[in-house]
C-alpha cells in the first residue's frame, strides 16, 4: 500500500494549501505545478477530500480505493517542491522534490504508533526517474487536474474487452 501510496502522490513547490478542510477547489488559472503542490499538501495532511478535488473528475474514484481507511496519520511530507514540468498541449509531468512517508492503514483502536512501520522516500534531483516523483496533469475544459492515465488507460481497455457484440442470427435459429 505504501507504493500505492506513494506513486499516487503529487508534491511540488513549497506552496501550502489554503481553505479549509474538505473545501472544494475551482483549478481555474492555476498551472500543473500549482496543482501538483495544492493536492499533495493536502493529501499528506491527511485531507482526502480537499485533494480529490484536485483530480480530473472522472478519475476521483481512484482516489477514494486508494485511500479507504486511511487517516492523517497514515501520510505526511516534508519540504515538498516542484523539481520540473514538462507539458504539452493538455497534459503535463510534474516532477516531485522532497521526502514523502507512509504508514499504510492503521485500523481504528490499534495501540501501534503511526510512525512505528513508516516507510519514507526522498527525492532531490529535479529530474527524477523514480516513478514515486512523478505526478500526470491533465488539462480539462481549460483546467489543470491531477490526473492517473494508466488507470484511466486501464479502464478502457476493460471496458473495451466486456463490450457486448451484435451476433447476427443464423437461418436455421429464427424458425
Amino acid at each position: 500500500m505504501a507504493a500505492l501510496v506513494l506513486a499516487a502522490t503529487g508534491c511540488s513547490s513549497g506552496a501550502t494549501a489554503t481553505g479549509t478542510p474538505g473545501t472544494a477547489v475551482d483549478t481555474k488559472g492555476m498551472d500543473p505545478g500549482t496543482v501538483a503542490v495544492q493536492y499533495s499538501t493536502a493529501l499528506f495532511s491527511g485531507q482526502f477530500d480537499r485533494a480529490s478535488s484536485f483530480v480530473l473528475p472522472r478519475e476521483r474514484g481512484v482516489l477514494k480505493v486508494l485511500f479507504t481507511g486511511m487517516n492523517n496519520s497514515s501520510v505526511r511530507a516534508k519540504d515538498l517542491g516542484v523539481g520540473s514540468v514538462k507539458a504539452k498541449a493538455d497534459s503535463a509531468t510534474v516532477v516531485l522534490t522532497g521526502k514523502m512517508c507512509s504508514s499504510g492503514v492503521i485500523p481504528k483502536g490499534a495501540t501501534v504508533k503511526p510512525r512505528q512501520n513508516e516507510k519514507c522516500v526522498e527525492n532531490h534531483r529535479r529530474d527524477t526517474s523514480d516513478p514515486a516523483f512523478k505526478l500526470a496533469a491533465c488539462k480539462s475544459s481549460g483546467k489543470w487536474y491531477v490526473c492517473f492515465p494508466k488507470f484511466d488507460e486501464a479502464m478502457h481497455q476493460g471496458s473495451a474487452s466486456t463490450s457486448t457484440q451484435v451476433v447476427t442470427p443464423s437461418p436455421r435459429s429464427s424458425k
